[in-house]
């Protein structure tokens, strides 16, 4: 017979594996663009299934189309919304619950969670709300702001920021209080990131050429640290953080010629190192062990080329790799694989990559309903988009014969 003190002591360290695993699974807020700093990283799920897409019929009342991002929660759930007002979540494709808003209110943000999946959005009519993982109802408050629309949310473990389109920065707790607001002199992009601490990094831009845009560093009281002004840099979408680097990009024009720069900053807003293209930037994802995938191209006539760069933490370049597409979306960034969305000879394709930016797949989606172009990406791998007309998904998985190989 099994000893007491060990059976005792097995108790012990099961309940504290349980415990720890809980703590981990729920210890990160949800967000676009895969954690608060904007990474675009899904790492931690794997690689990404790239095998099969298929068009899957969402099973909610309301068939106007999806206008909101996909947000994936845990347990291989995500939630939306309808151009109607009806939040919707499911678990792959099977809904698990519906909350509509009032006739004629619709959301105007993204959608994000706290690591208790608490979601949160903004509405047409000025109102905040917050559900419950089950779809009812936390609270709803009304916010004082004439605002049309705002930027991606950004949700943290104690509360969530975001910028109206009055260019003031607000800090909500999860109880539904505002507890903070800030007034800017300029326009943010459209989302920003986070370092630790709620250290939110914020560009703000006059949007553009010939200007100076702003770099901005403020703390989760609603104090501005420091500001770095960028003389003739128009920057662009989020600035990307990274442990303690911060990663901000943009162009300006010099001869006629429109001139690409990333540059890399620590908390402190020292410059630490920056590198221009003769093309203009568009979208940087970082992997867990820093290394850049800076998707750049310019618009104009013709077949656009887009130029991939793969760098490291110190702005040296490790490989390139040129492809006729126009990408819409950052690379996404899986264990193995990268993946994003764009337009190949006017098609809409996912193109996915090796880390040493080979070739690895394209998927034409041309045949499926227009969709959006950020997906969301479950716990097992699969990748679902929601489409902008009718109630539809677009799945991107693997063959089920090959997920039973033991390779």
């Amino acid at each position: 017979m099994m000893n007491c003190s060990l059976i005792k002591l097995i108790v012990v360290l099961f309940s504290f594996i349980l415990f720890s695993c809980s703590e981990e699974k729920n210890s990160l807020p949800y967000n676009l663009f895969g954690n608060i700093g904007r990474t675009s990283s899904y790492e931690e799920l794997g690689s990404f299934w790239t095998g099969i897409a298929s068009l899957e019929k969402a099973s909610c009342s309301d068939t106007s189309g999806f206008i909101s991002f996909p947000l994936a929660l845990s347990d291989n759930k995500f939630v939306t919304s309808s151009a109607n007002g009806v939040v919707v979540c499911f678990k792959h494709s099977n809904l698990l619950w519906e909350y509509h808003l009032d006739a004629n209110e619709y959301l105007v943000s993204s959608i994000c969670a706290s690591p208790n999946e608490e979601l949160v959005f903004i509405t047409n009519q000025k109102r905040i709300y917050s559900l419950d993982n089950n779809g009812k109802l936390r609270w709803r408050i009304i916010l004082n702001d004439s605002s049309a629309f705002f930027t991606h949310l950004l949700a943290t473990k104690t509360g969530v920021y975001f910028i109206s389109q009055n260019d003031i920065l607000y800090k909500l707790s999860y109880s539904g209080k505002v507890l903070w607001q800030l007034q800017f002199p300029l326009s943010s992009t459209n989302y920003f990131a986070a370092g630790n601490e709620d250290r939110l990094i914020i560009n703000l831009t006059n949007d553009k050429l010939g200007e100076t845009d702003t770099v901005i560093l403020v703390d989760g009281n609603g104090s501005i640290i420091w500001k770095r002004y960028f003389d003739g840099l128009r920057l662009v979408r989020s600035p990307i953080v990274w442990k303690d680097k911060i990663f901000v990009y943009g162009y300006y024009e010099d001869k006629g010629q429109l001139i690409g720069k990333l540059i890399s900053m620590d908390f402190n807003g020292k410059k630490l190192w920056s590198k221009e293209f003769g093309i203009i930037p568009r979208f940087l994802s970082i992997t867990n062990d820093g290394d850049l995938f800076l998707i750049l191209y310019n618009s104009g006539l013709g077949e656009n080329v887009s130029t991939i760069y793969k760098l490291d933490v110190s702005g040296n370049l490790i490989a390139q790799q040129h492809i006729s597409t126009t990408f819409y979306s950052p690379l996404f960034i899986s264990k193995e694989i990268l993946g994003a969305v764009g337009y190949t000879r006017g098609n809409p394709v996912i193109v996915f990559f090796g880390f040493d930016l080979s070739l690895w797949k394209t998927i034409d989606l041309s045949k499926y309903p227009s969709i959006l172009n950020i997906p969301a990406f479950l716990e097992d791998c699969t990748m679902y988009f929601v489409a902008g007309s009718g109630n539809f998904f677009v799945r991107i998985d693997e063959n089920p014969i090959i997920k039973l190989l033991p390779w």
